[in-house]
């Protein structure tokens, strides 16, 4: 698909690097000639080059997946095990790409993985690593492309899985269902709601919110403040648009039903839209698997430019379900940064 592009490259040879692009957003281009660069001091060290080198790996990434000695490093550790590469492979290393995906997640943010092939010049011989497996997360800071995340591992040909936890890679995920909640209001109800009570509240709805989505085949991806997302279809149900919806109708009818026995009120907005994204772990502290890509946006715009107590979904969304659930075409409604776009009111 022209939104998960594959880049295969041929190998370094000298400083002149061999690259076929196509369908490569700029973005995209910045984050792979800045994955190039970042290998620049490992096959041609220098002390200068390794201190630039260690300072970004150390101290700019935000976490660190498993490297080849199987572990996860603090900055500390990291620095000692560079120094230690070094001393022990004063000629380097010689990089070559076998292949390289990306996959453009936002505005300011790139996935890159693929496999390399290191070779380590020992004086008695070279020694080559074959493949070793990459993942990294790119972030555009002003005009510089930042690497965010890294890690590497050696793919367990035999199961076709990672040889060491906590190493797979970002996985693409071709057609989910994502769905956001936002309560109304809740800036009013945090200034007049005492903040023990309103966490309180919080926590009880959340609670039962993550009952519904498990129970109905969904994955509660995170919460982020008043605002909660799920998504279903990442264990490739079939189902998954019409289960979203049956999960947003639940939603809504605990709502209804605890209005009518409790003195606090919440009226919720929900939106939901279908499509491909790119799901992984990033950090390196309160680890948390998170989904990323334009589908991403899109369900957050069906929730922004819905009302309060309605389910509002994407065209794409309605065609997967209107043979089951019946819905309400609203027309094209502006939204923030994409235009004018179609979008259904459940009934």
């Amino acid at each position: 698909m022209e939104s998960f592009r594959r880049l295969f490259t041929g190998v370094v040879q000298g400083n002149i690097r061999i690259i076929k692009k196509k369908y490569m957003s700029p973005l995209e281009e910045k984050a792979i000639e800045a994955f190039h660069q970042m290998w620049d001091p490992w096959e041609n060290p220098s002390t200068e080059s390794l201190q630039e080198s260690i300072s970004t790996w150390a101290e700019d990434c935000k976490g660190f997946g498993s490297s080849l000695t199987e572990v996860w490093r603090s900055k500390n550790d990291f620095k000692k095990f560079t120094d230690l590469t070094f001393i022990q492979t004063p000629n380097g290393f010689s990089i070559d790409i076998k292949w390289l995906e990306t996959n453009h997640l936002d505005d300011k943010l790139v996935a890159l993985w693929g496999e390399i092939i290191v070779s380590v010049k020992l004086p008695i011989k070279n020694v080559v690593i074959d493949p070793i497996r990459i993942t990294a997360v790119y972030k555009k800071i002003g005009e510089e492309m930042k690497l965010v995340q890294f890690h590497s591992s050696e793919p367990d040909v035999t199961t076709g899985e990672e040889s060491w936890a906590g190493t797979g890679e970002p996985k693409f995920y071709e057609e989910v269902s994502i769905l956001f909640t936002d309560f109304v209001g809740f800036t009013n109800a945090v200034s007049t709601i005492p903040p023990k009570k309103l966490i309180m509240e919080l926590n009880e709805i959340f609670a039962e919110f993550d009952m519904i989505t498990s129970g109905n085949n969904l994955t509660k991806i995170k919460t982020i403040g008043d605002a909660y997302m799920a998504a279903g279809g990442l264990n490739d149900e079939k189902n998954h648009a019409t289960s979203t919806v049956k999960v947003a109708k639940e939603m809504l009818n605990y709502l209804d039903q605890k209005n009518k026995k409790s003195g606090i009120k919440w009226e919720m907005r929900v939106g939901i839209h279908c499509g491909t994204v790119v799901g992984g772990v990033i950090g390196s502290q309160m680890l948390s698997f998170d989904l990323w890509g334009d589908t991403v946006n899109i369900a957050s715009r069906m929730e922004k430019s819905g009302k309060a107590n309605k389910i509002n979904i994407s065209a794409y969304t309605y065609d997967l379900i209107k043979q089951d659930i019946p819905c309400e075409y609203r027309g094209k409604i502006e939204t923030k940064d994409r235009g004018q776009l179609d979008m259904y009111f459940v009934k």
